[in-house]
């Protein structure tokens, strides 16, 4: 995965492309840019390439490694290019007005379940607020 990050004016996003890997679970890690906490304000998933199948992705914030669903959960990987998802935040509600925490020395984890994401190019968009 390659990770671009803004941090103008204690506001920023990330921007985050990931190719598909046969693994199942862990797919990465990205250690909290800021070493601050951080409000997840939005989250994009966008397909740029669907995986050749039925992958499904976790992504959230956690120790390294720890499968979480708080900014997209169980998005198939598989469907159509130009797919875009809106994250939502199951741990909390189904509210997707809800913003999530970002700890300062916590990861973003990407982790996905049951089949092979191969053939899958993915672009994450992770808009924030640092708190501190």
């Amino acid at each position: 995965m390659s990770v671009s990050v803004n941090t103008a004016v204690g506001k920023g996003y990330m921007v985050i492309d990931y190719t598909g890997e046969a693994a199942i679970g862990l797919q990465g890690n990205i250690l909290n840019p800021e070493g601050a906490d951080l409000l997840i304000t939005n989250s994009y998933m966008y397909i740029v390439a669907p995986s050749t199948a039925a992958a499904t992705m976790n992504v959230g914030p956690g120790a390294t490694g720890a499968d979480n669903s708080e900014c997209q959960g169980a998005v198939p990987l598989d469907g159509a290019a130009g797919t875009c998802w809106m994250g939502y935040h199951p741990a909390v509600t189904q509210d997707a007005s809800l913003a999530v925490l970002w700890g300062a020395a916590e990861y973003m984890t990407f982790t996905t379940a049951a089949q092979s994401a191969v053939g899958a190019s993915i672009k994450f968009y992770i808009h924030y607020i640092r708190l501190a």
